[in-house]
C-alpha cells in the first residue's frame, strides 16, 4: 500500500507500545493551549481547547486493553519484555511480535485521527482509563466541573473509538432524531444500537454525542487488526464533516445515565483500589 502523511501518523501511533498511555498523552500535552491533568488511577487527560466558535469536541482514549495498569492487577501477560512490531500487509495492519498481546489499535487509531485534526479550530479530549470503567471521563464529571461545563458548551462530541466499517453508536444518551439524520446523513453509517458504554455516556450531559467506526476488528485480543482503508475513510468523512458549519445538537432533557448513587459506588470503588495520592 503506497504510504502517505496520513499512514505514516497511524503507523507512528500504533507503534507506541500499547502497554502505557503515558507517551501518548505527553505528546498531546506539548500541543499549544492544552490542559494537561495527570492523575493516578488511570484518571489523566489532555484537553486542548479549539479555537472556532462552533466548535465540536473530539474524544480518543490513550489507554488500551494491553495497559499494564490493567494486566499487572490481573491474571494477564506480562507485556514489560514484549516485543511490539506493528506491520502493514496490503492495508492491514497486524501485530508482528510477541504472539501474547494486540495491537492496541483501539484506541490509538482514534489518537492518531486526533492528532491529524489538530489543526481544525475544532477541541480535542485524550483520555485514559476508558478500558476499565472511562475513568477519565468520571474524574472530569465529578472532579472538574469548569472543564466539563465547558465540554457540554460545544455543539456536540464525536468519539473516534468504534470497531468495524460503517456503523455509529449513540449509547443511551438522550440525543434527539434530528441529530442521528445528521450523523447517518454525513457520514452514511448505520445505527449499532445501545449497547455498552463509552467515555461520551459519561462526558453529555447538555449536549449531543457519537461514536463512530474507525477501522480495527477482534479488539482485546492478539488477532486484533487494522484495515487502513476503513480508517482512512472514516478520517476523510470526519476532516470533511469538520469543515463545515456546524449546527448545535442540544439534548432535550440532561443525561443523567450515571445517577449520583452510582457515581458514588464507583468511587468508593476506585478509592478501594487505588492509594491514597500522596502515597510513596
Amino acid at each position: 500500500m503506497k504510504t502517505t502523511p496520513e499512514i505514516d501518523c497511524l503507523m507512528e501511533f500504533l507503534s507506541i507500545r500499547p502497554d502505557s498511555s503515558l507517551p501518548v498523552l505527553q505528546r498531546f500535552a506539548q500541543l499549544d493551549g492544552s490542559c494537561p491533568v495527570f492523575k493516578r488511577g488511570k484518571r489523566s487527560f489532555v484537553y486542548i481547547p479549539g479555537t472556532r466558535e462552533d466548535r465540536v469536541v473530539l474524544v480518543a482514549h490513550a489507554d488500551t486493553f494491553w495497559d499494564w495498569y490493567y494486566l499487572s492487577r490481573s491474571d494477564g501477560p506480562d507485556t514489560r519484555l514484549m516485543k511490539h512490531e506493528p506491520y502493514l500487509d496490503g492495508d492491514v495492519v497486524l501485530q508482528m511480535g510477541d504472539e501474547e498481546w494486540g495491537l492496541g489499535a483501539d484506541d490509538r487509531a482514534g489518537c492518531a485521527m486526533l492528532w491529524l485534526l489538530k489543526d481544525s479550530g475544532h477541541s480535542l479530549l485524550i483520555t485514559d482509563g476508558e478500558e476499565h470503567g472511562q475513568r477519565a471521563a468520571h474524574y472530569i464529571r465529578t472532579d472538574c466541573p469548569d472543564i466539563y461545563r465547558e465540554l457540554n458548551r460545544h455543539r456536540y462530541m464525536i468519539q473516534l473509538d468504534r470497531r468495524g466499517a460503517s456503523d455509529y453508536k449513540t449509547y443511551r444518551i438522550p440525543v434527539t432524531g434530528e441529530f442521528r439524520r445528521y450523523v447517518e446523513e454525513h457520514t452514511g453509517y448505520a445505527d449499532a444500537g445501545y449497547t455498552s458504554r463509552t467515555d461520551i455516556v459519561r462526558l453529555c450531559m447538555d449536549v449531543a454525542g457519537v461514536n463512530l467506526s474507525i477501522g480495527y476488528y477482534n479488539e482485546h485480543t492478539p488477532a486484533e487488526i487494522l484495515r487502513v482503508n476503513e480508517w482512512l475513510h472514516t478520517y476523510e468523512t470526519v476532516r470533511k464533516l469538520l469543515e463545515q458549519p456546524q449546527p448545535p445538537f442540544p439534548l432535550p432533557v440532561p443525561n443523567l445515565l450515571y445517577t449520583t448513587d452510582l457515581l458514588e459506588q464507583l468511587e468508593k470503588e476506585r478509592t478501594r483500589e487505588e492509594p491514597p495520592e500522596d502515597a510513596d
